[in-house]
């Protein structure tokens, strides 16, 4: 599920997967920019079949962020 999260990561950032780590985010990727990461959100919700809550939201700030709430809304990354 990981390589699932990288490739969603990949396509709507427009960058390589080998770019692409735990600690990738507006720092390290010039298009995480706020609409980005709106699009990045609402894929990754599609994609696992959840939904984050607006508190959820504003804690992610890179990957690994990302991977943490996943990971709370039961999505086994390790798959």
């Amino acid at each position: 599920m990981s390589k699932k999260l990288f490739e969603i990561i990949s396509r709507v950032m427009n960058v390589s997967i080998s770019q692409i780590n735990d600690n990738s985010g507006s720092e390290s990727i010039p298009e995480w920019d706020s609409f980005n990461l709106y699009v990045l959100l609402n894929e990754i919700e599609k994609e696992f079949n959840i939904k984050f809550s607006l508190e959820e939201t504003l804690e992610i700030k890179n990957v690994g962020d990302f991977k943490k709430q996943l990971e709370k809304h039961g999505v086994n990354l390790n798959e």
